[in-house]
């Protein structure tokens, strides 16, 4: 989640005459704030970003930093211990900054990215990507595959005895709790946690594709072919700030993100599903502001709804009132009633959240947290940011009330009430 001004040491100004951006130095203690110029490469609006088709490298497959069995990472107890930073951490940076320059580089020299993105708009029409950037494939190491075998052996065995296949992979709450748990705390290494954890619900090498953001990062990108081009996004930046490990801000909605993929990957659905863990939230929305550009007026009114994830977790479930559309919310709030799961509609001010993006662009969004007004700014943000502070209970609660609103959304569309010109 996007911080207040008192929470921030400098912030940018874009002034609407000039379209300058400026930026905006606060003292510590006192005194007048300094105004300076941005930076060359916040100024102006984004390139088109480069993406592709994923594939495995060796080096970004370190053992720090790949998935092993939940059952060997999880206390009986369920214990909430906040994991260490791995020794290895510096090579897997290496790594994992390595891609990124590369997928970057090939953005300025303007190879092809739209087939990729396009993909999501065009129903169950294949995608191709001639000119995009790829990276050799590589096997899994033993831990992945042990883990991907293992939730998807019910279903192998479902096909084989002739029983109805369940409604997608629902994660265990072991699963829940341990992904959270083994979520890195640099932003290098969760970008390559997210792949892992997208590919252990199913997505395929040529289904994952990275976006340049800028500076390195990437959105990460999957989507789940509908019957028509009926788009809806859910999406949760995985990016963190420097203080904390970023458990709640935003561990949870990243994670959930990919978990929310696995239990639909392989469950028909006539609208078009994308699932987006966003880069670069906690500078300026720049990750989902990249991706809202790249889209023309045609794609953009193809999208239904937005639901962000941010923040959760905490004290409860809510929807944010004063940064979410307004049918949006009466849609979560009809869910929350009809399937049991808690939900409260609540304000808070001092943050922003990539909702925004969608909503300013004139498409419906509407945002889910779990940290309430008076613990919010407690938790994130700070050394307090932490596994102690998560709760499973109030996790699988928003996993399984945004589940069944994607559920919602898919048979009734909102069509367009709260949708503004675009």
């Amino acid at each position: 989640m996007n911080r207040a001004l008192a929470s921030l040491l400098s912030l940018l100004i874009v002034t609407p005459a000039s379209s300058q951006v400026i930026s905006v130095r606060l003292p510590a203690a006192g005194g007048a704030p300094t105004i300076v110029p941005a930076t060359p490469a916040l100024i102006g609006a984004p390139s088109i970003p480069t993406l592709s088709p994923l594939s495995l490298t060796p080096a970004l497959l370190s053992p720090s930093i790949a998935l092993t069995p939940i059952n060997a990472l999880v206390p009986a107890a369920l214990n909430p211990l906040p994991s260490p930073v791995s020794a290895a951490a510096p090579a897997a940076l290496r790594a994992a900054k390595t891609l990124s320059g590369t997928l970057s580089a090939a953005a300025s020299e303007g190879r092809s990215q739209a087939p990729a993105l396009n993909a999501a708009f065009d129903g169950l029409k294949a995608a191709s990507t001639p000119d995009a950037v790829s990276v050799p494939a590589a096997p899994a190491p033993d831990s992945f595959v042990l883990e991907a075998r293992r939730r998807f052996a019910a279903l192998r065995r479902s096909e084989t005895t002739g029983q109805a296949r369940p409604e997608g992979a629902i994660p265990s709450d072991e699963d829940l709790y341990g992904r959270m748990d083994r979520l890195p705390s640099t932003n290098p290494e969760r970008a390559r946690f997210m792949i892992d954890l997208f590919k252990l619900g199913g997505a395929t090498d040529a289904d994952i594709v990275l976006q340049d953001a800028g500076r390195g990062r990437n959105n990460i990108i999957v989507t789940k072919k509908g019957r028509t081009d009926r788009v809806i996004v859910i999406g949760g930046h995985y990016d963190k700030v420097s203080v904390g490990l970023g458990k709640i801000d935003n561990g949870t909605g990243a994670t959930m993100v990919a978990n929310l993929y696995q239990a639909m990957n392989g469950v028909e659905t006539d609208a078009t599903l994308v699932f987006i863990a966003f880069a670069r939230e906690e500078e300026g929305l720049y990750g989902s502001q990249t991706y809202v550009r790249s889209l023309d007026k045609t794609k953009r009114a193809k999208i239904d709804a937005m639901i962000n994830l941010d923040t959760l977790a905490v004290d409860g479930t809510f929807s944010w009132k004063n940064n979410s559309t307004r049918a949006l919310l009466d849609r979560m709030a009809q869910v929350s009633r009809e399937s049991g799961h808690a939900m409260k509609e609540a304000y808070l001010n001092g943050g922003d959240a990539d909702s925004s993006t969608f909503r300013d662009a004139g498409i419906p969004a509407v945002t889910m947290y779990g940290a309430s007004q008076d613990v919010i700014f407690d938790v994130i943000h700070n050394e307090n940011d932490t596994m102690a502070a998560f709760s499973l209970a109030h996790y699988k609660n928003a996993y399984l009330l945004v589940l069944e609103a994607i559920k919602s959304l898919d048979r009734a569309p909102l069509g367009p009430v709260g949708r503004r010109d675009i």
